[in-house]
């Protein structure tokens, strides 16, 4: 009789212990679903998008308005840290150097993968990221300053032939994109050019406004007020079909006129490969809600942009036929 009171004495206990154990709360405080390593509660802090760019540029902007309605519709703050540098490289790593838990967003785009890993070794790939959602795509022009000579690129081609090197301002450095397609631009017209890189497309605007350099790159929030003001001439653009822009008009492509050359970027939300799949799923939700605010759009439409809802499939498939068109044009400027 005894041997059975133990015996029941220690049942007691093994089960006691065991649901003891079952009640246990993790450490994290409850916060992590079972086995995927999510917040029950995501986001419950701060969201950083980290932008590889500066202040004032395109993808800046873009990110800095859809970062103005994280209370609304995310439920925490939302900022945008600028970590400028290495055609967007230095963003990259230091995206890929931030916990898993989705609390770090990067900006991105095609060239970080198509074209940056023939100029510099990087230590990251495509399978390193998500990509959530599209930003935009890129309309880059080629512009003048309208107080010089260069209207057209036959004067461009004249200024040359007279024993002139173009100085150009892009918004980087090699394996950049804008420092690519027009270092491009003038090896297919045989024209001596030197490359002057800015960290973003403000201050390459602002580089060619103020005089200092000959050429610049830009995309429509940069460069429009600009050129609709008189300040600047637009020479053409690199996308196929050319470009219309509210209160400048049709801006003719390279291809229009008879330069073998187009290029059609783009930018777009992304996050580490590795971080939970309920956090990439309300993050894109976030940027999806965003985007169809009547508000947002106003203020893009105001600014003559359009927020592009590309989904991650349709991201890597622009990444991948991008990569076979650099093939093309990384040889003429290697």
């Amino acid at each position: 009789m005894k041997g059975k009171r133990l015996l029941a004495a220690m049942t007691a206990g093994v089960l006691a212990l065991s649901m003891a154990a079952c009640s246990k709360q993790p450490a994290d405080g409850g916060q992590q679903s079972a086995g995927s390593g999510a917040e029950k509660n995501f986001p419950s802090k701060q969201v950083t998008i980290i932008m590889p760019w500066s202040l004032g540029g395109g993808p800046d902007t873009i990110a800095r308005q859809v970062a103005a309605y994280g209370e609304k519709y995310l439920g925490v703050p939302v900022i945008v840290e600028n970590k400028t540098g290495g055609a967007g490289t230095i963003a990259m790593n230091a995206a890929l150097q931030e916990k898993d838990d989705g609390y770090s967003m990067v900006v991105a785009n095609g060239p970080l993968f198509s074209l940056t890993p023939s100029f510099q070794n990087v230590s990251y790939t495509l399978d390193d990221i998500t990509p959530l959602i599209g930003m935009r795509i890129t309309e880059f022009v080629v512009l003048t300053n309208s107080k010089s000579n260069l209207k057209t690129i036959d004067d461009l081609k004249a200024y040359a032939a007279a024993g002139n090197t173009i100085k150009y301002a892009t918004t980087g450095g090699p394996g950049n994109d804008s420092y690519t397609m027009i270092a491009v631009l003038f090896k297919m017209l045989d024209i001596p050019a030197e490359a002057i890189p800015y960290d973003g497309g403000q201050d390459a605007i602002n580089a060619l406004v103020g005089g200092h350099v000959d050429v610049a790159i830009g995309s429509p929030p940069v460069y429009r007020d600009y050129v609709a003001n008189g300040e600047l001439n637009c020479l053409g653009t690199f996308i196929p079909e050319g470009v219309d822009v509210e209160g400048i008009g049709h801006i003719p492509s390279f291809k229009e006129q008879g330069i073998d050359v187009e290029f059609t970027g783009m930018d777009y939300f992304a996050v580490r490969s590795s971080v939970p799949e309920e956090h990439k799923q309300i993050l894109t939700k976030f940027i999806q809600d965003v985007y169809a605010d009547e508000e947002f759009q106003k203020a893009m439409s105001e600014m003559d942009m359009k927020a592009w809802a590309a989904t991650e499939d349709e991201i890597k498939t622009m990444i991948e036929e991008q990569t076979e068109a650099m093939k093309e044009y990384i040889p003429l400027i290697q």
